[in-house]
């Protein structure tokens, strides 16, 4: 009964199956893809064949490694500026700390001298 009710598709055989039809769509995409990526290469490699023509590549190139210098240049002056800042505040900090330390310890010198412990150490 079961073996009645299967579909015939599924009882026929991979090899005697009929065979799927080319897939024409993404073959066509594909293609169209390819022709627009070697358009746009060629338009790049002529604008590129072109420029040295109209600007002075010597020229462009070191302004631009100038810039880059001095653009470096300005950053490291900037880190160093930021690092000196952040030294002296770490200073002031641990000489707030060690100012605090110290007054806690002569407040404690001061409590021990006015009033004497009557136990033991605590």
């Amino acid at each position: 009964m079961r073996k009645a009710s299967r579909s015939s598709k599924r009882d026929q055989r991979r090899v005697f199956r009929p065979r799927r039809r080319f897939p024409y769509g993404p073959v066509l995409r594909q293609l169209t893809v390819v022709v627009l990526m070697l358009a746009a290469a060629a338009g790049i490699a002529v604008l590129l064949n072109q420029l040295p023509q109209q600007v002075d590549i010597m020229l462009l190139l070191s302004q631009a490694i100038d810039d880059l210098i001095g653009g470096v240049q300005q950053l490291l002056e900037a880190m160093l500026g930021l690092a000196a800042i952040v030294l002296i505040a770490a200073i002031a900090l641990l000489a707030g700390i060690l100012l605090l330390g110290a007054l806690w310890r002569l407040i404690r010198i001061i409590r021990l001298v006015v009033s004497p412990p009557t136990q033991g150490r605590r």
